[in-house]
């Protein structure tokens, strides 16, 4: 497998259908399968780290905590039903942690492009800051650009779906 398509499959850039009911009937039979939080773990590497401390920093603690559930609501739908997803689980982390810094007072107010247009430059910018490869950083932005971004039609990168769907299930 070239480096390209190394990329396409661990940052989540393989394409699926937009439409979340449409993915889920391609599942066929879906189970409900139990799974704990403490059997999900949260990614450790030096770049996972340095981004849990910056959303800490940056979001509202209300935020911050909902980012964490939407990352556990996502490993958990992954783990039971899209176990090919498994491979970018770290890229979807950051996703998460990353996916409404656009909603921080300042962001809002910094600017009149709505806040995952906006949020998707900021993560873009600080992932690159701290070493990202450059695919991981694009993935991230271009999920977080997308994450609220519902419909029928078309297709979505399947880290932008388990965004999509992780958020739906993990409303505030």
């Amino acid at each position: 497998m070239s480096s390209g398509n190394q990329d396409v499959a661990s940052f989540g850039w393989t394409a699926v259908p937009r439409s979340q009911s449409k993915l889920i009937a391609e599942l066929g039979d879906v189970q409900p399968a139990r799974t704990s939080v403490n059997d999900i773990k949260l990614p450790e590497s030096e770049l996972a780290k340095k981004t849990y401390d910056y959303a800490k920093e940056k979001l509202p603690e209300k935020t911050f905590n909902h980012s964490l559930r939407v990352f556990y609501y996502g490993a958990a739908i992954a783990k039971a039903h899209f176990p090919q997803w498994s491979t970018f689980l770290e890229t979807y982390y950051l996703t998460c942690l990353l996916h409404d810094i656009g909603t921080t007072d300042d962001n809002l107010s910094g600017t009149h492009m709505s806040f995952e247009y906006y949020g998707a430059f900021i993560a873009l910018e600080f992932l690159k800051q701290v070493g990202a490869p450059k695919n991981q950083a694009e993935s991230v932005s271009e999920a977080i650009v997308r994450h609220a971004d519902l419909g029928e039609a078309g297709t979505l990168t399947s880290l932008g779906q388990l965004i999509q769907l992780s958020t739906v299930f993990g409303e505030w």
